[in-house]
C-alpha cells in the first residue's frame, strides 16, 4: 500500500462510490477504472484461495462481472472492497465445491513458474510454494479469514461482514491459523 493509499482510505471509498454510480448508470469507463483500482489485490486475495494463478484471474473476471450486472442493485453500506471480497468468496466456496465433485489432475497442483534465473528468485518461488501448500492444509474459514487479513489487509469486522460470522470467530480463526502456519513452515525455516 502506497503512502498516499494510506493516508486517504475515505477519499478512495468515496471515489469507488461515485465510479459505482457511475457504473450503474451504464458508464463501461468507470467500471474499467474501478477493475484497474481493485485487480491487483483481487487476484492476489483469489491465487491465495485457490492456489493457481490462472483461476485466480478468471474469478476476478468474474467477481467483476457480477459487479457490474449487481451496479445497480448496490448500496454503499459498506466498503466497495468489502462487496468485492464478498463477491470473490461467494466464488471460491462454489469453486471448492466443484472441485469437491471434480478430481483434479496432478498438473492442477502444479504451481506456475515465473523468472528463476537468480537464486532470490528461486527462494521466494520455493518460499511461496510452501505456503501454498501450508495455507492448502487449513480448514476453510481460518484460510479465508488470515487471507482477508493479510493480503487484504482488511479489518477483523469487515472479515466478519464477508464471512458472516461474528468477530470473535473470526480472530479465533487468525490465531488458529497462525499458529497453523507456524508449525506448518517451521521447516522451511530451520537448517538447509
Amino acid at each position: 500500500m502506497s503512502a498516499d493509499e494510506s493516508l486517504a482510505p475515505d477519499v478512495d471509498d468515496e471515489e469507488d462510490k461515485r465510479l459505482m454510480a457511475l457504473v450503474a448508470e451504464g458508464d463501461d469507463d468507470a467500471l474499467r477504472l474501478l477493475v484497474h483500482r481493485h485487480q491487483g489485490r483481487l487476484v492476489g486475495y483469489l491465487k491465495g484461495e485457490v492456489g493457481s494463478q490462472a483461476t485466480a484471474e478468471e474469478l476476478a473476471m468474474e467477481v467483476f462481472i457480477r459487479l457490474h450486472r449487481a451496479a445497480s442493485r448496490w448500496r454503499p453500506e459498506a466498503k466497495l472492497s468489502t462487496y468485492i471480497i464478498h463477491i470473490a468468496h461467494n466464488l471460491v466456496l462454489n469453486e471448492w465445491r466443484r472441485r469437491s465433485r471434480k478430481p483434479t489432475s496432478a498438473l492442477d497442483a502444479t504451481p506456475e513458474m515465473g523468472d528463476q534465473s537468480h537464486e532470490a528468485s528461486r527462494r521466494l518461488t520455493e518460499l511461496d510454494e510452501a505456503f501454498q501448500r501450508a495455507i492448502a492444509q487449513l480448514p476453510p474459514e481460518q484460510k479465508t479469514a488470515i487471507l482477508l487479513l493479510v493480503q487484504q489487509e482488511l479489518p477483523y469486522e469487515e472479515i466478519a461482514v464477508i464471512m458472516k460470522a461474528p468477530v470473535s470467530s473470526v480472530k479465533t480463526w487468525i490465531h488458529r491459523a497462525r499458529a497453523r502456519l507456524k508449525d506448518l513452515l517451521k521447516d522451511f525455516y530451520g537448517p538447509a
